[in-house]
């Protein structure tokens, strides 16, 4: 992105910057027309670029911030061993009859 902010400003002011800022204008067989400057400006931008982001990385490296930890212990006496008769019950047994049934007496 500021690459080509940086090629645009050079296009828009190219004559200025060949008046002002060209060094090479003893040289006109070279035609270099201002694109020594835009070199040294791109190169400026890119050693910008690499230094900000190796300072980037050096402070976001140097900061820990560690996550509170989350811990849960169960009391151990208050776990019940498991029944496994308790578990199957047949909650259909006040159907069921434990003795035969006599028809009523007439």
């Amino acid at each position: 992105m500021v690459y080509s902010v940086i090629k645009v400003s050079f296009t828009m002011n190219q004559k200025y910057i060949i008046d002002n800022f060209c060094v090479n204008t003893d040289k006109p067989m070279m035609n270099c027309d201002g694109k020594c400057y835009l070199a040294t400006k791109l190169k400026e931008e890119q050693e910008r670029q690499e230094n900000k982001t190796a300072l980037t990385f050096s402070q976001d490296f140097g900061v820990y911030i560690q996550n509170p930890t989350l811990s849960y212990q169960h009391p151990s006496n208050s776990i019940e061993p498991f029944a496994h008769e308790s578990f199957y019950q047949n909650w259909f047994g006040q159907t069921e009859s434990k003795e035969i049934d006599h028809p009523p007496q007439a």
